[in-house]
């Protein structure tokens, strides 16, 4: 495996822990146990876990490494918002220019998703509205 692919695998499996509570919010992030786990260096998962600092799933804390997002109420309500409008959004893309790219959209929507099962630990968000797939089907 080439060392980027590495890294992103790494935080392939890393984000699934977070994202189904295996990791809860707020544990903090071993990267040398994390290394040994898997049998590689710490750079990759040191790498891994920036990744996931951008994607706001780990909070860097002073002098003290990583650890798992804990998103307050406000944050969650936020992302149950962000969630409603980019579904919204993606409903009239798809009836009023159904070849328009969604690429963006998307992947702001997946982004506030994560957000949300990063607060519940479910593997599926649980806002009481229907995805777009649904709602255009």
């Amino acid at each position: 495996m080439q060392p980027h692919s590495l890294c992103i695998a790494i935080a392939d499996k890393l984000r699934e822990r977070i994202l189904t509570h295996q990791m809860p919010p707020g544990s903090y992030v071993n990267d040398g146990a994390l290394a040994l786990e898997f049998g590689i260096s710490r750079t990759p998962v040191r790498e891994a876990m920036k990744l996931l600092c951008h994607e706001g799933l780990l909070t860097a804390q002073v002098r003290r490494g990583m650890t798992v997002t804990q998103l307050t109420a406000a944050q969650v309500t936020e992302a149950q918002q962000l969630c409603i409008l980019l579904e919204q959004h993606l409903v009239t893309l798809a009836r009023s220019a159904p070849g328009a790219c969604q690429e963006l959209t998307h992947a702001m929507h997946a982004m506030a998703q994560a957000k949300l099962r990063l607060a519940s630990g479910s593997s599926q968000a649980h806002p009481p509205y229907a995805s777009p797939a649904q709602s255009v089907a």
